[in-house]
């Protein structure tokens, strides 16, 4: 334990649909260093996409990184260069309606010093708070060359 943190501990986002919603605390909990250190890089993942930050969810990635989406094709990107093309968002926003994203479910399934399986599910949302949908989804997030970033994500969204 070289963070000097307790464990378990408990990591807690607060999640609100729109500026006048009520709270929801999501709490994930952690029993090492490495559980916490991949949950909070999903958790940085997720502020980067709802920020619209290409370069900074590309950094929160190990590569080559893979997805899975709901029709089960495999994308997998080579380098941070080529993870979402730069107009991503505009599009995304133009084409579905989304604003923002928020935390149903962050729970650490399976871990190893240097490769973290984390069960998550998370809703988008428009502007005024209608929800898009939720997606249930599976993170493998690993430490590689001591960086820790997602290295592969199937999911059920498009």
């Amino acid at each position: 334990m070289t963070s000097g943190q307790t464990y378990p501990m408990e990591i807690v986002t607060i999640e609100k649909i729109t500026v006048d919603s009520a709270e929801t605390r999501i709490v994930t909990l952690v029993n090492n260093e490495y559980e916490e250190k991949a949950v909070r890089t999903a958790i940085a993942f997720q502020d980067a996409f709802n920020e619209s930050d290409t370069t900074a969810t590309g950094a929160l990635l190990n590569y080559p990184h893979a997805r899975v989406g709901a029709e089960g094709k495999l994308v997998v990107n080579e380098d941070a260069n080529h993870h979402m093309p730069p107009n991503f968002f505009k599009w995304f926003r133009e084409n579905t309606g989304w604003n923002h994203s928020c935390w149903d479910i962050r729970e650490v399934i399976q871990s190893k010093e240097d490769k973290v399986h984390i069960k998550v599910q998370f809703s988008r949302y428009r502007a005024d708070g209608s929800k898009i949908g939720s997606y249930p989804s599976l993170w493998v997030i690993t430490r590689q060359d001591g960086h820790w970033g997602i290295k592969m994500r199937s999911s059920f969204a498009r």
